[in-house]
């Protein structure tokens, strides 16, 4: 792949990957924000409660299947690809590059202070994933259960939760993984990072205030 071809790849790359990591953030939000609604506004969630629980359920889906396409070493357009992708690309992140897509001038502040795209900083990213205990039960419950029905667990679901437990933290740290490796390399090609922030993560609040308020009525 010549050095034109490489920039419009990973230009391309990086916007989907910044969509889905979105996505994943979304998931996440609105899952968590319907448990944490709870304490306040069962009464309201109860006036659907169908719609309410099979939402949840979907979204806790969603999120385990994201992860894994995101971060999953059987995934073809995930993190780890991106990485393969860099390594065999780091040209198009060297300084020199980023001067002339940026036409900066010698000593302009964006080319002071950059470490640069090496193997060894790319291994780290894949040792950050590697190491990033969390993702082993995001894979079991993909392999085993939201993508296949695995005997040892169809019966016994406490049995899932025991071998694969998730928190709260792990769902929140692992879209800041994503969004940190993301950004690291964004920045090194133009200077551009991703906030990675749900969309509309209010929505469900106005919806529950309002009935809310409606009910007191």
């Amino acid at each position: 792949m010549n050095k034109k071809d490489a920039e419009g790849y990973f230009e391309k790359y990086r916007e989907t990957l910044q969509q889905e990591l979105v996505r994943l953030a979304s998931y996440v939000r609105l899952f968590r924000r319907l448990h944490e609604r709870k304490a306040d506004r069962l009464a309201e969630m109860n006036v659907a409660p169908a719609f309410f629980s099979t939402t949840i359920d979907s979204l806790f889906s969603a999120i385990v299947l994201w992860v894994d396409k995101l971060f999953g070493s059987r995934s073809e357009r995930g993190l780890l690809n991106l990485l393969n992708f860099i390594e065999q690309n780091c040209i198009i992140f060297d300084i020199k590059e980023l001067k002339r897509r940026g036409n900066y001038p010698d000593g302009n502040w964006m080319l002071q202070n950059r470490e640069p795209v090496t193997l060894e900083s790319i291994q780290a990213n894949l040792n950050r994933i590697a190491e990033f205990k969390p993702l082993a039960s995001f894979k079991l419950r993909r392999d085993k259960f939201q993508a296949h029905f695995d005997k040892e667990y169809f019966f016994d679901r406490s049995k899932l939760h025991e071998d694969a437990p998730l928190t709260w933290a792990d769902l929140e740290q692992v879209v800041q993984l994503g969004k940190k490796i993301l950004n690291s390399y964004s920045a090194d090609y133009d200077g551009n990072m991703y906030a990675i922030e749900p969309i509309n993560a209010a929505d469900v609040d106005h919806l529950l205030d309002r009935l809310h308020r409606q009910n007191e009525k």
